[in-house]
């Protein structure tokens, strides 16, 4: 496949099919972007907030005119991504929940789950508002992306961290203690939804455009999802495993390749399970907001590809090289920016001599 945008796009492709099989071609893979040309002019903000997020006319032109002012070196892929990843889970919004524009980068899902008495039927619904204007988007950008750039799938996120949008965190949090039975059931209902919707969205984008891409921006021509459940943070490995990870496991199984999302120091306790998932691929580590560089947490690291699963991980343009000295290297990929597009081919340069 050619691409406008990635000339290299190829053996970038090849690298990163190597990383999903736990080798390597040439060098580590590296998603790596830097700055190409006069950045787009700054938009007026806009007094539409509806249009700015979900009109093709204005999102389309804005997203190409980013990836023109981007260089993707390395393994990074231009994608765009018509259904914004501004809007986080936005799964909760096909599911019902009233989903609030804050401003044109931030959304917010409003709960809806009161009580259990009279939930919402949870299920896959093509005529909800959210997933008519993301079947809209999506369609919009695929037939213009052929022999351009790829389309990213929209943030649909995990059963679980849906469920605490659909109910509010607090509340489930005392229903995963007082109503579990109730949770696990409404679980097993997102998580048909979601694969549902998941299907949905991978049948628009595949009538123009082959492959899988989320938000993490991981290339695959086999199908692949990442998975989350941020919730996790606030509950013990017992409830985690007894309610939550079953979807998950479930995941991994509906998908070919699939990559967990990792999320800071609280959730790392629930790594344990998540290696024990036999058909789990790969984890994203993220030390979360405010924490220490990924130069400090090797130790995370480390665990999760002795546990044999591959690992991505953002870092620092200055740590690539302390990385690739203390991390296994087979199974391993990087994401950075440097700040011009000669210091992003030079450190390219760099890995292949530091790769072992």
């Amino acid at each position: 496949m050619q691409l406008e945008h990635k000339p290299d796009f190829e053996d970038a492709s090849r690298r990163i099919d190597a990383w999903w099989a736990g080798q390597i071609v040439d060098r580590v893979p590296v998603m790596l972007t830097a700055p190409r040309g006069a950045s787009s002019r700054e938009q007026v903000p806009p007094s539409d907030l509806l249009r700015h997020w979900t009109d093709p006319e204005l999102v389309i032109p804005r997203a190409e005119g980013a990836l023109a002012t981007t260089y993707f070196a390395g393994e990074a892929m231009p994608v765009m991504y018509p259904v914004s990843t501004g809007l986080v889970a936005i799964l909760a919004g096909y599911l019902g929940c009233r989903v609030r524009l804050l401003d044109t980068r931030t959304s917010w899902a409003y709960p809806i789950i009161d009580d259990w008495d009279h939930p919402p039927t949870l299920e896959f619904d093509p005529e909800t508002e959210w997933w008519r204007r993301s079947a809209k988007l999506l369609a919009a950008a695929a037939e213009r992306a052929p022999g351009r750039y790829l389309v990213g799938l929209p943030d649909l996120n995990g059963p679980g961290e849906i469920l605490a949008r659909l109910r509010g965190t607090e509340p489930l949090c005392f229903d995963v203690v007082e109503q579990p039975d109730l949770v696990r059931e409404a679980t097993e209902k997102i998580t048909l939804a979601w694969y549902r919707y998941y299907e949905a969205c991978v049948g628009i984008v595949h009538q123009h455009v082959p492959g899988s891409i989320t938000w993490m921006g991981i290339w695959s021509m086999t199908p692949a999802v990442d998975l989350q459940c941020d919730f996790s943070c606030m509950i013990s490995p017992e409830a985690f495993n007894s309610l939550f990870l079953p979807s998950i496991r479930r995941q991994t199984e509906q998908v070919a390749r699939t990559i967990y999302h990792l999320d800071g120091p609280d959730a790392v306790r629930h790594l344990p399970a998540l290696l024990d998932l036999p058909e789990l691929d790969a984890i994203q580590w993220v030390p979360g907001a405010g924490a220490l560089p990924m130069s400090r947490w090797t130790g995370v690291c480390r665990t999760i590809m002795e546990g044999g699963k591959r690992l991505y991980i953002a870092c620092d343009e200055d740590e690539v090289e302390f990385l690739l000295s203390e991390l296994p290297q087979k199974g391993l990929l990087l994401r950075t920016s440097c700040r011009s597009v000669e210091e992003a081919d030079a450190l390219l340069e760099n890995v292949a001599r530091w790769t072992r």
